[in-house]
């Protein structure tokens, strides 16, 4: 990996006027990362010589002997035969990820007890880390015309009636499984405005208070760990190499606000409250099928948004899409969604959460020993509200999940159908969600302390 990075940095500070009221600062700077070690990792062990992959289906599956394998280990099956090499290598143009950042911020007193701040932040990271399978066939070999050409990565004449497109039918090379390749082609854009503003009221009575505008977009979320992990975590149109896409990165939130207020000390009890809550954050709606037949099974495939509108959508597509748009529960969330991107493959993390927010509160009592020591006894509530009500406080966002399932079971006299018709060349789908938020998160937590200060 290439290491060596010039990193210049720079800071400016303008005391408007020298009257210690108006400060503007600018900063900028150029940031690199750390070699990953577990890319290193990745790269000495998946050498394709320490480790295999075994990937066997029906009807060439063992017959299983679990006490025979704990009698006598040296009976597990092995299958030689199916072992492929696994190997993670490192491409030519890997590199080392680089973060440009840059701030702007202006601050204002107007008292000596009363601030307020607007800044500006801009991060741009390049070079981040990303893997793509090297053996995977570089063309679809047919395509989902009522998915809008969705690619698929293995012969028709391979696909089984279950849908499960087998992946080792998309190789390159029959001697060898997968080939990630490390490459440096992720990249992310990051932008925030923050108002915030201090106030402090009376004796060491204070009120902060700060609201935070975010727009985070990427091509790709993956952190840099197990390798399998970049192509897991990626839903994709149909070809999970192409990173020229850049959408709503899985870190996004749009809207924070924090509010904390502590009120004045009174006979040695010290009381405060915090306010925090976060809306905008993003999922993706996957079809619910390995609709590009990769290695990865179901989780990502984005779904594509039929339009129930249209007469030669199956039936029971149009109404179960229709029943989540006529739901009264169904999260508004899932509904915009599914409008906004009728008739074509729904955008990654183009689903928008709605807001919510958590107070926590704190009561502290000191008692004063001798001189400087003293015993403060705590009590922290963490979610206050839903310790009033269990509604309270609910975290009611969507994550991804699959839109569709696949295959038809017989009903109305009509017979089953499976999850693949290959004679048609699509999947047989089924509308898989209703669309509704079930409440998430931690309830009420009660939290009491006692600590020994000197």
């Amino acid at each position: 990996l290439k290491s060596f990075v010039i990193q210049p940095r720079f800071q400016f500070t303008w005391d408007l006027n020298e009257q210690h009221t108006d400060y503007i600062r600018f900063g900028a700077g150029v940031f690199a990362s750390d070699i990953n070690n577990y890319v290193l990792i990745n790269n000495l062990v998946f050498d394709g010589k320490h480790s295999a992959t075994v990937d066997i289906r029906s009807p060439n599956i063992p017959a299983v002997d679990f006490a025979a394998y704990r009698n006598n280990p040296a009976t597990t099956p092995a299958l030689p035969a199916y072992q492929l090499s696994t190997i993670n290598t490192n491409g030519t143009d890997a590199r080392v990820p680089v973060v440009y950042k840059a701030n702007v911020s202006y601050s204002h007193y107007f008292t000596a007890k009363l601030k307020v701040g607007i800044s500006g932040y801009a991060s741009l990271g390049r070079n981040n880390y990303m893997y793509v399978d090297r053996n995977m066939v570089e063309k679809p070999y047919f395509t989902l015309a009522e998915e809008g050409n969705r690619g698929v990565y293995v012969p028709l004449n391979t696909m089984p009636a279950n849908g499960a497109g087998d992946w080792l039918q998309g190789r390159i090379s029959n001697k060898l499984g997968r080939v990630l390749e490390l490459n440096s082609q992720g990249k992310v854009n990051q932008f925030a405005i923050v108002v915030d503003g201090t106030y402090q009221y009376f004796r060491d009575g204070e009120i902060t208070a700060s609201y935070t505008w975010n727009d985070t977009r990427d091509n790709t979320s993956f952190n840099g760990n197990v390798a399998n992990t970049a192509t897991l975590v990626l839903p994709v149109r149909d070809d999970p190499r192409d990173l020229g896409r850049i959408s709503y990165s899985d870190n996004q939130f749009r809207h924070k606000i924090v509010v904390y207020g502590t009120l004045p000390t009174f006979w040695g009890v010290t009381v405060g409250l915090r306010y925090s809550g976060i809306g905008g954050t993003r999922y993706s709606l996957w079809s619910g099928a390995n609709s590009n037949a990769d290695f990865v099974s179901v989780n990502n495939d984005l779904a594509f948004i039929f339009d129930r509108n249209k007469s030669n959508v199956p039936q029971n597509v149009r109404d179960g899409l229709e029943a989540i748009m006529n739901n009264p529960n169904a999260s508004e969330s899932i509904k915009d969604y599914i409008n906004k991107y009728s008739g074509e493959i729904a955008e990654r993390n183009g689903g928008i959460n709605e807001f919510y927010g958590l107070f926590d509160l704190r009561i502290a009592k000191k008692f004063r020993l001798h001189k400087t020591h003293n015993i403060e006894l705590s009590g922290d509530i963490f979610n206050l509200a839903n310790m009033f009500n269990k509604k309270w406080g609910a975290n009611k966002s969507l994550g991804n999940q699959s839109l569709y399932g696949t295959g038809i079971p017989a009903a109305n006299g009509q017979p089953a159908k499976p999850n693949f018709d290959i004679a048609n060349s699509r999947y047989n789908y089924r509308v898989n969600t209703a669309g509704i938020a079930n409440p998430a998160g931690d309830p009420f937590q009660v939290q009491l302390g006692l600590r020994y200060n000197f």
